[in-house]
């Protein structure tokens, strides 16, 4: 049998989740080799990829039409890659857009199994698309705990592994963290989260430091620290300069959330690391006006960051699009310094949204899952 998977992941979280997921498969069988679309954690792994990363990050209905050339390109060279080099098994890591679609091409052209690790959040929009689950994706791996009820009652199986996030994070005392980030453990700590995509970067950041600079006006004392995805420094809007009280971290940006006090994040993954640092979060989010448009016409629930969706409440004070501004920002994350009976509850209730996750060693399971229906695959 063929070792070679081919695997998608199309942004900075997937890579993160895609890396983990090819180290324990390889540590289930070494022959395993990659080839796809994925970032540098992913390369270090073993990945050849395709295309980068960050060309693939692209996020809004409008920005996404922009970019279809390109994306039809990327198609085209996926499908003729896979037709060359014939892989056992097709690997598709979250990223819908993108992942549902090549995944109808690849099961009409090829009889090659189709493994789908991270849902789509197809229980919050698009719903409809479950049918390309249904007809195309030979296994779905989810990571939250309420997606595998919600695909039971849709006459769907799936596995919930738990979430990957868990085996990348390994508890560290608020003294370490300063240290390894240079800043102070004795002073409030703030730290931003624009995004990981170039458009997500240029619409928030300008509104970030404002309210950084407003807080600190209340707060003088206050660190403020961006964590940055790669390719940070590339999106910088033009005329947006760096306060001298704005440190970036650009090698461990998590670190910096999970030493934070408080943090403003723009709303996806983020939102999930940060209820498993236990840091305390305003989420935020900004797109382009008519992809805006589009989005409040079809997404059906309530909230937008995962936090508050899985605590069917807003945990994390939620700002979008005109409600995203320096004023009201600022004013939530304020309360974050200065009430601490309100402090408490919000960690409180982050702590239960941790919980929901799972045990450790989620990529292993998922790993594990991958392998033993690659093993019937041959029978």
């Amino acid at each position: 049998m063929s070792k070679l998977i081919f695997i998608i992941a199309g942004e900075a979280s997937g890579d993160h989740h895609g890396a983990l997921l090819m180290r324990h498969l390889k540590a289930l069988d070494s022959d395993f080799s990659f080839l796809g679309i994925g970032g540098p954690q992913m390369e270090s792994e073993g990945l050849r990829s395709l295309f980068s990363i960050q060309q693939m990050a692209v996020m809004g209905f409008i920005e996404i039409i922009r970019h279809l050339r390109f994306f039809k390109d990327v198609e085209r060279k996926v499908l003729s890659t896979i037709a060359e080099m014939k892989p056992t098994r097709i690997i598709l890591i979250d990223y819908p857009g993108f992942n549902l679609r090549i995944a109808q091409k690849i099961h009409n052209q090829f009889n090659i199994p189709i493994t789908y690790y991270i849902s789509p959040q197809i229980w919050a929009w698009k719903s409809g698309r479950i049918e390309i689950i249904r007809k195309c994706v030979d296994q779905m791996l989810v990571i939250f705990p309420f997606e595998k009820q919600w695909y039971a009652d849709r006459g769907i199986d799936v596995e919930f592994v738990g979430h990957p996030m868990l085996d990348e994070w390994t508890p560290t005392s608020r003294e370490t963290l300063c240290s390894v980030l240079g800043v102070s453990p004795d002073r409030p700590i703030l730290t931003l989260y624009p995004g990981s995509r170039k458009n997500e970067i240029r619409q928030h950041l300008s509104v970030l430091l404002d309210a950084a600079q407003q807080i600190r006006n209340d707060i003088p004392d206050l660190q403020v620290i961006i964590g940055a995805a790669p390719g940070f420094s590339d999106s910088l809007p033009k005329g947006i300069s760096l306060p001298d009280f704005v440190a970036i971290e650009t090698h461990q940006p998590r670190l910096a959330l999970e030493a934070a006090d408080a943090a403003i994040v723009a709303s996806g993954t983020s939102t999930v690391e940060a209820a498993i640092f236990g840091t305390p979060l305003v989420v935020m989010y900004k797109i382009n006006y008519f992809s805006w448009l589009i989005t409040r016409l079809l997404v059906k629930v309530q909230f937008a960051g995962m936090v508050n969706i899985i605590s069917s409440e807003e945990v994390a004070p939620e700002f979008l699009q005109q409600d995203a501004n320096v004023k009201s920002i600022s004013k939530a994350v304020i309360r974050f310094f200065t009430d601490k009976t309100y402090t408490d509850t919000v960690k409180s209730k982050l702590l239960k949204v941790k919980e929901s996750f799972g045990q450790v060693g989620a990529s292993n399971r998922a790993a594990e899952a991958i392998v033993s229906a690659m093993k019937k695959q041959v029978i």
